[in-house]
Protein backbone atom coordinates (compact mmCIF):
# COMPACT_ATOMS: atom_id res chain seq x y z
CA UNK A 1 0.00 0.00 0.00
CA UNK A 2 2.71 2.37 1.06
CA UNK A 3 4.80 1.33 -2.03
CA UNK A 4 1.55 2.59 -4.88
CA UNK A 5 1.01 5.77 -2.49
CA UNK A 6 4.73 6.72 -3.07
CA UNK A 7 4.75 6.08 -6.80
CA UNK A 8 1.11 8.02 -6.93
CA UNK A 9 3.22 10.73 -5.52
CA UNK A 10 5.76 10.50 -7.80
CA UNK A 11 3.40 10.72 -10.52
CA UNK A 12 1.88 13.39 -9.32
CA UNK A 13 5.23 15.57 -8.66
CA UNK A 14 6.22 14.40 -12.63
CA UNK A 15 2.80 15.69 -14.03
CA UNK A 16 3.41 19.44 -12.14
CA UNK A 17 6.92 19.69 -12.36
CA UNK A 18 6.33 19.28 -16.06
CA UNK A 19 4.81 22.56 -16.09
CA UNK A 20 6.14 24.23 -13.14
CA UNK A 21 10.11 23.73 -14.70
CA UNK A 22 9.94 24.67 -17.94
CA UNK A 23 7.92 27.90 -17.04
CA UNK A 24 10.18 28.14 -14.03
CA UNK A 25 13.50 28.53 -16.34
CA UNK A 26 12.18 30.68 -18.53
CA UNK A 27 11.42 33.30 -15.48
CA UNK A 28 14.86 32.93 -14.32
CA UNK A 29 16.06 32.81 -17.86
CA UNK A 30 14.81 36.78 -18.30
CA UNK A 31 15.97 38.06 -15.09
CA UNK A 32 17.96 41.05 -16.20
CA UNK A 33 16.91 40.73 -19.73
CA UNK A 34 18.43 43.60 -22.67
CA UNK A 35 20.77 44.94 -20.08
CA UNK A 36 23.63 45.34 -22.28
CA UNK A 37 25.29 48.50 -21.86
CA UNK A 38 25.81 49.01 -25.90
CA UNK A 39 25.73 47.10 -29.12
CA UNK A 40 29.35 46.04 -29.18
CA UNK A 41 28.49 44.27 -26.20
CA UNK A 42 25.58 42.73 -26.94
CA UNK A 43 26.46 41.75 -31.00
CA UNK A 44 29.32 39.68 -29.25
CA UNK A 45 26.81 37.78 -26.90
CA UNK A 46 24.56 37.34 -29.41
CA UNK A 47 27.17 35.46 -31.44
CA UNK A 48 28.51 33.56 -28.97
CA UNK A 49 25.29 32.47 -28.19
CA UNK A 50 24.93 31.48 -31.39
CA UNK A 51 27.99 29.50 -31.94
CA UNK A 52 27.16 27.15 -29.31
CA UNK A 53 23.77 26.67 -31.05
CA UNK A 54 24.97 25.71 -34.13
CA UNK A 55 25.91 22.48 -33.51
CA UNK A 56 23.81 21.82 -30.07
CA UNK A 57 20.49 23.45 -31.32
CA UNK A 58 17.93 23.89 -28.67
CA UNK A 59 14.63 21.50 -29.82
CA UNK A 60 11.88 23.72 -31.11
CA UNK A 61 8.73 22.51 -29.78
CA UNK A 62 5.75 21.37 -32.02
CA UNK A 63 3.27 21.85 -29.17
CA UNK A 64 2.44 24.94 -26.97
CA UNK A 65 1.46 23.13 -23.64
CA UNK A 66 3.96 21.75 -21.21
CA UNK A 67 1.63 19.26 -19.49
CA UNK A 68 2.25 16.36 -21.76
CA UNK A 69 6.07 16.81 -22.72
CA UNK A 70 7.00 13.91 -20.88
CA UNK A 71 4.82 12.13 -22.97
CA UNK A 72 6.01 13.87 -26.08
CA UNK A 73 9.41 13.26 -25.55
CA UNK A 74 8.83 9.57 -25.07
CA UNK A 75 6.98 9.32 -28.41
CA UNK A 76 9.27 11.73 -30.32
CA UNK A 77 6.72 14.20 -30.12
CA UNK A 78 7.70 16.81 -28.90
CA UNK A 79 9.83 18.05 -32.13
CA UNK A 80 10.93 17.18 -35.42
CA UNK A 81 13.68 17.13 -38.24
CA UNK A 82 11.86 19.36 -40.22
CA UNK A 83 10.97 22.10 -37.93
CA UNK A 84 14.70 22.04 -36.99
CA UNK A 85 15.55 22.38 -40.14
CA UNK A 86 14.74 25.91 -41.15
CA UNK A 87 16.29 26.74 -37.43
CA UNK A 88 19.53 25.70 -38.67
CA UNK A 89 19.24 27.18 -41.90
CA UNK A 90 18.77 30.79 -40.72
CA UNK A 91 21.67 29.97 -37.65
CA UNK A 92 24.12 29.24 -40.65
CA UNK A 93 23.27 32.20 -43.02
CA UNK A 94 23.74 34.35 -39.32
CA UNK A 95 27.24 32.38 -39.03
CA UNK A 96 28.45 32.49 -42.81
CA UNK A 97 27.74 36.46 -42.25
CA UNK A 98 29.00 36.74 -39.13
CA UNK A 99 32.46 35.20 -40.95
CA UNK A 100 32.56 36.98 -44.20
CA UNK A 101 32.97 40.20 -41.87
CA UNK A 102 35.26 38.64 -39.27
CA UNK A 103 36.69 35.47 -40.47
CA UNK A 104 37.77 33.82 -37.16
CA UNK A 105 38.97 30.26 -37.13
CA UNK A 106 36.27 29.34 -34.33
CA UNK A 107 33.83 30.17 -36.43
CA UNK A 108 35.10 28.51 -39.76
CA UNK A 109 35.54 25.53 -37.48
CA UNK A 110 31.99 24.91 -36.26
CA UNK A 111 30.61 25.68 -39.17
CA UNK A 112 32.97 23.12 -40.84
CA UNK A 113 31.50 20.64 -37.81
CA UNK A 114 28.14 21.33 -38.84
CA UNK A 115 28.81 20.44 -42.77
CA UNK A 116 30.01 17.19 -41.45
CA UNK A 117 26.98 16.33 -39.63
CA UNK A 118 25.00 16.65 -42.73
CA UNK A 119 26.90 16.04 -45.83
CA UNK A 120 29.10 12.75 -46.00
CA UNK A 121 32.58 12.74 -48.08
CA UNK A 122 31.35 11.87 -51.06
CA UNK A 123 28.82 14.60 -50.80
CA UNK A 124 25.76 13.10 -50.18
CA UNK A 125 22.72 13.71 -47.61
CA UNK A 126 23.80 11.55 -44.20
CA UNK A 127 20.13 11.72 -43.74
CA UNK A 128 17.78 12.00 -46.59
CA UNK A 129 15.44 14.77 -46.55
CA UNK A 130 12.06 14.21 -47.46
CA UNK A 131 10.14 17.75 -47.04
CA UNK A 132 10.91 20.84 -49.23
CA UNK A 133 11.99 22.36 -45.43
CA UNK A 134 15.60 21.41 -46.37
CA UNK A 135 15.37 23.47 -49.62
CA UNK A 136 16.62 26.35 -47.80
CA UNK A 137 18.71 24.15 -45.50
CA UNK A 138 20.80 23.21 -48.76
CA UNK A 139 20.57 27.01 -50.01
CA UNK A 140 22.60 27.60 -46.53
CA UNK A 141 25.16 25.03 -47.23
CA UNK A 142 25.78 26.13 -50.95
CA UNK A 143 26.46 29.88 -49.39
CA UNK A 144 29.63 28.39 -47.43
CA UNK A 145 32.51 30.69 -48.96
CA UNK A 146 35.25 28.43 -47.65
CA UNK A 147 33.84 24.76 -48.26
CA UNK A 148 36.10 22.61 -50.53
CA UNK A 149 33.98 19.91 -50.54
CA UNK A 150 31.61 19.30 -53.48
CA UNK A 151 27.75 19.17 -52.36
CA UNK A 152 26.02 18.92 -55.79
CA UNK A 153 24.93 15.35 -54.82
CA UNK A 154 23.21 16.75 -52.15
CA UNK A 155 22.05 20.04 -54.13
CA UNK A 156 20.84 17.35 -56.79
CA UNK A 157 19.03 15.26 -54.28
CA UNK A 158 17.01 18.76 -53.07
CA UNK A 159 16.14 19.37 -56.67
CA UNK A 160 14.74 16.22 -57.47
CA UNK A 161 12.80 16.20 -54.24
CA UNK A 162 11.47 19.96 -55.11
CA UNK A 163 10.03 18.25 -58.62
CA UNK A 164 8.75 15.69 -56.61
CA UNK A 165 6.61 18.24 -54.91
CA UNK A 166 4.79 19.83 -57.95
CA UNK A 167 1.25 19.89 -57.89
CA UNK A 168 -0.87 20.04 -60.90
CA UNK A 169 -0.31 23.86 -61.42
CA UNK A 170 2.83 23.61 -61.64
CA UNK A 171 3.77 25.02 -58.21
CA UNK A 172 5.36 22.92 -55.18
CA UNK A 173 3.04 21.97 -52.45
CA UNK A 174 3.90 22.60 -48.64
CA UNK A 175 3.09 18.64 -48.07
CA UNK A 176 1.49 16.23 -49.99
CA UNK A 177 -1.38 16.18 -47.61
CA UNK A 178 -2.34 19.48 -48.39
CA UNK A 179 -2.17 19.03 -52.16
CA UNK A 180 -4.22 22.20 -53.31
CA UNK A 181 -2.87 25.10 -51.17
CA UNK A 182 0.82 26.98 -51.64
CA UNK A 183 1.57 28.15 -48.23
CA UNK A 184 3.86 31.26 -48.32
CA UNK A 185 6.27 29.07 -46.21
CA UNK A 186 7.23 27.24 -49.26
CA UNK A 187 8.48 30.70 -50.89
CA UNK A 188 11.21 30.79 -48.90
CA UNK A 189 12.23 27.33 -48.33
CA UNK A 190 12.83 27.21 -51.74
CA UNK A 191 12.61 29.74 -54.30
CA UNK A 192 16.38 31.01 -53.11
CA UNK A 193 17.55 27.42 -53.12
CA UNK A 194 16.25 27.11 -57.27
CA UNK A 195 17.52 30.28 -58.27
CA UNK A 196 20.68 29.42 -57.38
CA UNK A 197 21.16 25.89 -57.95
CA UNK A 198 19.84 27.14 -61.58
CA UNK A 199 22.17 29.90 -61.79
CA UNK A 200 25.04 27.52 -60.71
CA UNK A 201 24.64 24.55 -62.69
CA UNK A 202 22.97 26.62 -66.28
CA UNK A 203 19.24 24.95 -65.00
CA UNK A 204 17.03 27.43 -66.65
CA UNK A 205 13.86 24.98 -65.58
CA UNK A 206 15.28 26.14 -61.78
CA UNK A 207 15.22 29.67 -62.01
CA UNK A 208 12.21 29.80 -63.74
CA UNK A 209 10.42 27.57 -61.32
CA UNK A 210 11.23 29.86 -58.34
CA UNK A 211 10.16 33.11 -60.12
CA UNK A 212 6.78 31.30 -61.55
CA UNK A 213 6.24 30.37 -57.67
CA UNK A 214 7.07 33.70 -56.29
CA UNK A 215 4.58 35.20 -58.69
CA UNK A 216 2.26 33.13 -58.78
CA UNK A 217 1.26 33.76 -54.68
CA UNK A 218 1.89 37.51 -55.46
CA UNK A 219 -1.25 37.12 -57.92
CA UNK A 220 -3.53 35.08 -55.63
CA UNK A 221 -2.13 35.28 -52.39
CA UNK A 222 -1.77 39.15 -51.53
CA UNK A 223 -3.51 42.51 -50.59
CA UNK A 224 -3.10 45.02 -53.15
CA UNK A 225 0.06 46.40 -51.21
CA UNK A 226 2.19 43.28 -50.98
CA UNK A 227 0.85 41.86 -47.53
CA UNK A 228 0.56 38.13 -48.29
CA UNK A 229 -1.94 35.49 -46.72
CA UNK A 230 -0.97 32.28 -45.26
CA UNK A 231 -1.80 30.64 -48.05
CA UNK A 232 -3.91 30.32 -51.43
CA UNK A 233 -5.87 27.85 -52.59
CA UNK A 234 -5.12 26.30 -56.28
CA UNK A 235 -8.39 25.69 -57.55
CA UNK A 236 -10.35 28.75 -56.34
CA UNK A 237 -7.22 31.14 -56.17
CA UNK A 238 -8.86 32.33 -52.93
CA UNK A 239 -6.53 32.98 -50.30
CA UNK A 240 -6.78 31.48 -47.02
CA UNK A 241 -5.82 31.91 -43.60
CA UNK A 242 -5.02 35.94 -42.20
CA UNK A 243 -3.09 38.48 -43.69
CA UNK A 244 -0.66 39.90 -41.95
CA UNK A 245 0.90 36.75 -40.16
CA UNK A 246 4.24 38.26 -39.66
CA UNK A 247 6.72 35.04 -40.33
CA UNK A 248 4.88 34.21 -43.08
CA UNK A 249 5.44 38.13 -44.51
CA UNK A 250 9.03 36.92 -43.54
CA UNK A 251 8.93 33.69 -45.79
CA UNK A 252 7.61 35.78 -48.64
CA UNK A 253 10.29 38.43 -48.75
CA UNK A 254 13.05 35.77 -47.79
CA UNK A 255 12.38 34.05 -50.76
CA UNK A 256 11.70 37.15 -52.97
CA UNK A 257 14.76 38.89 -52.20
CA UNK A 258 17.23 35.83 -52.15
CA UNK A 259 15.91 35.43 -55.63
CA UNK A 260 16.31 38.43 -56.42
CA UNK A 261 20.01 38.87 -55.26
CA UNK A 262 20.77 35.78 -57.05
CA UNK A 263 19.31 36.59 -60.62
CA UNK A 264 21.81 38.16 -63.63
CA UNK A 265 21.12 41.82 -64.02
CA UNK A 266 19.78 41.63 -66.69
CA UNK A 267 17.16 39.30 -65.94
CA UNK A 268 13.79 39.71 -67.93
CA UNK A 269 11.93 39.23 -63.89
CA UNK A 270 14.42 41.21 -61.93
CA UNK A 271 12.19 44.27 -62.71
CA UNK A 272 9.64 42.66 -61.59
CA UNK A 273 10.79 41.08 -58.17
CA UNK A 274 12.04 44.91 -57.16
CA UNK A 275 8.92 46.55 -57.81
CA UNK A 276 7.41 43.78 -55.49
CA UNK A 277 9.66 44.24 -52.79
CA UNK A 278 9.96 48.40 -52.62
CA UNK A 279 5.68 47.82 -52.63
CA UNK A 280 6.50 45.58 -49.62
CA UNK A 281 9.02 47.99 -47.90
CA UNK A 282 7.04 50.83 -47.99
CA UNK A 283 4.12 48.93 -46.44
CA UNK A 284 5.96 47.28 -43.60
CA UNK A 285 7.17 50.35 -42.32
CA UNK A 286 3.74 51.89 -41.72
CA UNK A 287 3.38 48.97 -39.20
CA UNK A 288 6.34 49.31 -37.35
CA UNK A 289 5.57 49.91 -33.61
CA UNK A 290 7.24 52.99 -31.71
CA UNK A 291 9.63 50.65 -29.66
CA UNK A 292 10.91 49.48 -33.22
CA UNK A 293 8.84 45.74 -33.25
CA UNK A 294 6.34 44.55 -35.24
CA UNK A 295 3.43 42.32 -33.94
CA UNK A 296 2.88 38.76 -34.78
CA UNK A 297 0.14 39.78 -37.01
CA UNK A 298 1.38 43.16 -37.51
CA UNK A 299 -2.09 44.34 -39.41
CA UNK A 300 -3.40 44.23 -35.49
CA UNK A 301 -1.92 46.66 -33.31
CA UNK A 302 -2.92 45.35 -30.34
CA UNK A 303 -1.02 41.97 -31.24
CA UNK A 304 1.95 40.57 -29.47
CA UNK A 305 5.37 41.96 -30.31
CA UNK A 306 7.39 39.27 -32.37
CA UNK A 307 11.57 38.67 -32.54
CA UNK A 308 11.27 36.40 -35.39
CA UNK A 309 9.27 38.63 -37.42
CA UNK A 310 10.96 42.27 -36.11
CA UNK A 311 14.63 39.80 -37.10
CA UNK A 312 13.75 39.03 -40.48
CA UNK A 313 12.26 42.42 -41.33
CA UNK A 314 15.30 44.39 -40.20
CA UNK A 315 17.32 42.45 -42.46
CA UNK A 316 15.17 42.71 -44.97
CA UNK A 317 14.98 47.02 -44.14
CA UNK A 318 18.56 46.79 -44.05
CA UNK A 319 18.75 44.84 -47.30
CA UNK A 320 16.31 47.83 -49.16
CA UNK A 321 18.38 50.79 -47.78
CA UNK A 322 15.93 51.37 -45.09
CA UNK A 323 18.61 51.45 -42.47
CA UNK A 324 17.18 53.84 -39.96
CA UNK A 325 13.90 51.53 -39.57
CA UNK A 326 16.10 48.37 -39.27
CA UNK A 327 18.25 50.24 -36.56
CA UNK A 328 15.14 50.56 -34.65
CA UNK A 329 14.22 46.92 -35.10
CA UNK A 330 17.61 46.11 -33.62
CA UNK A 331 17.03 48.06 -30.64
CA UNK A 332 14.12 46.78 -29.60
CA UNK A 333 15.78 43.52 -30.72
CA UNK A 334 18.69 44.30 -27.94
CA UNK A 335 16.50 45.33 -25.43
CA UNK A 336 14.56 41.70 -25.45
CA UNK A 337 17.74 39.42 -25.82
CA UNK A 338 18.39 37.32 -22.45
CA UNK A 339 21.39 37.97 -20.64
CA UNK A 340 23.38 34.46 -22.50
CA UNK A 341 22.87 36.21 -26.15
CA UNK A 342 19.78 34.36 -26.48
CA UNK A 343 16.71 37.17 -28.28
CA UNK A 344 13.16 36.17 -26.69
CA UNK A 345 9.94 36.36 -27.52
CA UNK A 346 9.78 35.17 -31.41
CA UNK A 347 6.32 33.13 -31.94
CA UNK A 348 6.50 29.29 -32.14
CA UNK A 349 5.93 26.98 -34.32
CA UNK A 350 2.83 27.31 -36.26
CA UNK A 351 -0.12 24.05 -36.26
CA UNK A 352 -1.91 24.78 -39.39
CA UNK A 353 -3.70 27.46 -41.33
CA UNK A 354 -5.18 30.30 -39.13
CA UNK A 355 -4.21 28.46 -36.04
CA UNK A 356 -0.77 30.20 -34.38
CA UNK A 357 1.24 29.82 -31.55
CA UNK A 358 1.05 31.94 -28.58
CA UNK A 359 4.28 30.39 -27.42
CA UNK A 360 6.53 33.57 -27.28
CA UNK A 361 9.58 32.26 -26.30
CA UNK A 362 13.20 31.59 -28.25
CA UNK A 363 14.28 30.59 -30.85
CA UNK A 364 17.75 29.64 -33.65
CA UNK A 365 15.44 31.28 -36.28
CA UNK A 366 15.62 34.66 -35.07
CA UNK A 367 19.26 34.61 -34.03
CA UNK A 368 20.40 33.84 -37.59
CA UNK A 369 18.43 36.88 -38.79
CA UNK A 370 19.80 39.21 -35.97
CA UNK A 371 23.07 38.06 -36.92
CA UNK A 372 22.46 39.27 -40.68
CA UNK A 373 21.34 42.39 -39.71
CA UNK A 374 24.03 43.42 -37.21
CA UNK A 375 27.36 41.68 -39.66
Amino acid sequence: MMTVLFLMTLFLLLVLSVDFLPDFWTWQSRIKIGRFTNEKAWKEKVLQKSVTWLNKMPKTKIKDVNRLLLIDLLTNQHTNKTLQSWQESSLLLGLIQAYKTSPESHLKAEILKFVDFKIDQKGNWISEPQEVDAAWLAFALSEIPFLDRNIKPALDTVYQLIKSKLGEDGTVMYRASTPNYRYVDTIGFTAPFLAKYGRDFQNEEAINLAITQIKAFEKYGMLENKIPAHAYEIHSKNPVGIFGWGRGCAWFLIGALETYKILPELHSEKEDLQEILQKLAETLVKFQKKDGSFSWNFLDTDARRDSSATAVFAWFLKEMNRADFAQKSLQYLQSVTQRNGAVDFSQGDTKTIGVYSQKFEILPFTQGFVLRTLF
